[in-house]
């Protein structure tokens, strides 16, 4: 098989471009496209810098780097995405898990529920991750998306539950000690100026209404015992809203989960 540039050379054209472009983190995006063409590690790819790839291997490469450098989430193009030790599939259909939601993760394990409702699921990940720390708690995961519930599907293991519908909407009558939500967020006027590649996320995960909170206001109002993510200065208003919520901060310092 023909072979033709280094890996470093590769690595460091890729940068360039990136970087030009005005993509945050040149290096480190392409350091993990070009473990995920290879189907290496990232440490392995630091190895073998003086390697020549072999051509499809480029041009793979090359692709990938290209829809990085139109601002496709790096998750979306490698397919993958981690979250609290968790390797999660992911697609456009589901909003990419992120580090700040470990937070609410922590809370909820640390709460020790029996039966637990993960409203709005998306990928999965807060119940994936509650269904890895809790093994003998009940899990119910809904989302309006079915293409969503597809994805969290494969993410899930079996015991957990799947229901597809609007907020409560799928659980009528049932009863949870623990609700837990990343539910949209963001302000509707906001979201046009979002990052390029944020987005690229599905437009129903991210638009949380004219103030960002018509959904958290509702699951609060409709649950007992919740733990929901909520955005930059947020806090203020529902701590004037909902007596007696707490708040919790993410590793930035802002009050990143509200707790009912």
């Amino acid at each position: 098989m023909r072979r033709g540039r280094r890996a470093s050379e590769l690595l460091a054209a890729a940068a360039g471009y990136l970087r030009d472009l005005g993509v945050p983190d040149p290096r480190v995006d392409a350091e993990i496209l070009l473990a995920h063409v290879l189907k290496e590690t990232r440490e392995r790819i630091l190895l073998i810098g003086d390697d020549a790839l072999p051509l499809p291997r480029i041009r793979a490469f090359n692709r990938a780097v290209a829809r990085r450098g139109a601002r496709e989430p790096v998750a979306y193009i490698t397919g993958v995405k981690e979250f609290y030790g968790l390797s999660l599939k992911v697609t456009p259909s589901v909003l990419i898990p992120r580090p700040e939601t470990e937070i609410l993760v922590e809370r909820a394990i640390a709460l020790h529920p029996r039966r637990v409702l993960d409203l709005g699921t998306g990928s999965g990940a807060i119940a994936a991750a509650l269904a890895a720390a809790l093994p003998d708690a009940e899990i119910v995961a809904t989302d309006v998306s079915a293409a969503a519930l597809g994805i969290a599907k494969k993410n899930l293991p079996a015991r957990v539950v799947l229901k597809e519908g609007p907020e409560f909407e799928p659980v009528r009558g049932e009863s949870f000690d623990l609700v837990v939500s990343n539910p949209p967020y963001i302000p509707t006027a906001d979201i046009d100026g979002l990052d390029p590649e944020v987005r690229k996320e599905p437009r129903i995960a991210l638009d949380g209404g004219p103030d960002g909170l018509a959904f958290v206001r509702r699951i609060l109002k409709g649950a007992k015992r919740a733990l929901v993510e909520i955005g930059a200065g947020q806090s203020d208003v529902l701590r004037s809203e909902f007596r007696g919520v707490r708040f919790h901060k993410d590793l930035t310092g802002i009050e990143r989960v509200v707790e009912q």
